[in-house]
């Protein structure tokens, strides 16, 4: 396989790793942040949470999930850090995390691809 396709090829694989993380960074530019509380709201599809928060002109919003990803990322009960669009507060919520080990595997692969490439 010739060093220019490797290289691509690990470059890809890396973009892959990094989605959610570059998601979340692009989110972080754009999105806001408010404190909200978490609530488990059992339905008969399975588990559901819902995010509680007050935006900065004092209207309350309830997000409705049922997205494991976002409450795995809590540090534990009581409120959490969160980032919401302020354009549709009600749409979409993101747990504000660090980047964890497939950032740092991501960030090794693009770099391994990007020296291919120079190379």
């Amino acid at each position: 396989m010739p060093s220019t396709t490797s290289g691509l090829l690990l470059c890809l694989l890396g973009l892959v790793l990094l989605r959610q993380d570059i998601r979340s960074l692009w989110r972080r530019m754009r999105w806001r942040r408010a404190r909200a509380t978490v609530l488990y709201q059992p339905t008969s599809a399975g588990p559901a949470w819902r995010f509680d928060f007050v935006l900065p002109d004092g209207a309350p919003v309830s997000v409705p999930t049922n997205s494991l990803r976002d409450v795995a990322r809590r540090d534990g009960p009581g409120p959490v850090t969160i980032l919401y669009d302020p354009r549709a507060p009600s749409r979409d919520v993101e747990i504000v995390g660090r980047p964890g080990l497939g950032a740092l595997v991501g960030l090794g692969l693009v770099g391994l691809g990007l020296a291919t490439l120079v190379r």
